[in-house]
């Protein structure tokens, strides 16, 4: 992964997004995210949410995403 919309950013190494998905016991599921960010010290502050003009980074995104997969909810109406 590596982000081109900033300058600095786009000079960075890039970044390895790993996704793990199991299933536990019941009806619960897990997911591990691993943002492998060596030599990538902005785009680190960016996903950490250190920016705060640049989102809350993952732990934002990760929280929305269990919001909708527990309510069924669109978090975002989009326009037609």
């Amino acid at each position: 992964m590596n982000p081109l919309f900033d300058p600095q950013i786009a000079a960075e190494a890039n970044t390895r997004l790993t996704f793990e998905i199991e299933q536990t016991d019941g009806d619960v599921t897990k997911l591990t995210v691993t943002h492998e960010l060596d030599g990538a010290p902005a785009t680190a502050a960016i996903v950490g949410g250190t920016i705060p003009e640049a989102g809350g980074g993952w732990s934002f995104v990760l929280s929305d995403l269990k919001t909708v997969l527990e309510t069924g909810d669109a978090l975002f109406k989009v326009a037609a």
